[in-house]
């Protein structure tokens, strides 16, 4: 019977140990991250402009809580252009997240197909890579922007906005997103500004309701030929 009992007592040391030993090594390690990118170009078009910006969409779920996220665009073809860059500032500890992006497309990038990457790393070390097909173009009729200036009055109640804007297609409307702990959106159709292929964009817009914090301001021209263009820059309250 002594030796029954001493036979138990070590099988279920062995038995904790080995339970030990494979969490240790894993076994029990939350699921890996996914991945749904749900926008790669305005409007999911998988085509971007020289000399604009490359909307990007994404749904993170890392129940091992997201430790960074990792952006590469290389070509396939002619051209030399490459972007590979590290996120992890307000993503890193998060087990959902919406990545969402403007990514710089340089005036002087040679239109062609490239590739994109997007790898999100949980903080165990697993990791999600998603991939697909960009086009780059080029096209001298889009919207553009110059001589931003964004700031805020001495209050932080009002964004003083101003920029010249060209549309060789001329102007059909201009959105002003504000993203952060505020969110909200500007759509503006002056008389004076619509079908016009050049003017002086200057608007006042109330933000006494945001809280403080960082923020983003997404400009975005549209003009009569349905094309737009996108621009961002950002303020702290």
């Amino acid at each position: 019977m002594k030796l029954t009992l001493q036979k138990f007592v070590l099988g279920m040391g062995i038995a904790v140990l080995f339970a030990a030993c494979s969490k240790k090594n894993g076994d029990d390690l939350p699921a890996a991250p996914t991945v749904a990118l749900t926008e790669l170009g305005s409007g999911n078009s998988k085509i971007a402009y020289a000399g604009a910006d490359l909307h990007l969409d994404a749904e993170i779920l890392a129940p091992g809580n997201i430790a960074s996220i990792q952006v590469e665009i290389h070509p396939e073809g002619a051209g030399d252009w490459k972007y590979d860059s590290l996120y992890t500032e307000g993503f890193v500890g998060l087990k959902n997240a919406e990545f969402h992006k403007h990514i710089d497309i340089p005036d002087d990038v040679a239109p062609g197909s490239y590739h994109f990457h997007l790898v999100v790393t949980d903080q165990r070390g697993q990791r999600k890579e998603v991939e697909d097909e960009l086009e780059i173009r080029v096209d001298p009729t889009l919207p553009s922007l110059a001589g931003l200036e964004l700031a805020l009055n001495a209050a932080k109640t009002e964004l003083h906005l101003e920029a010249e804007i060209t549309a060789p297609n001329n102007i059909a409307s201009i959105v002003v997103e504000i993203h952060g702990p505020w969110e909200k959106e500007f759509e503006y159709t002056d008389a004076a500004m619509v079908g016009q292929s050049s003017y002086h964009f200057h608007k006042h817009i109330n933000v006494s309701e945001a809280p403080a914090g960082h923020y983003h301001v997404h400009i975005k021209i549209v003009d009569q030929a349905g094309k737009e263009r996108e621009f961002e820059d950002h303020f702290n309250k």
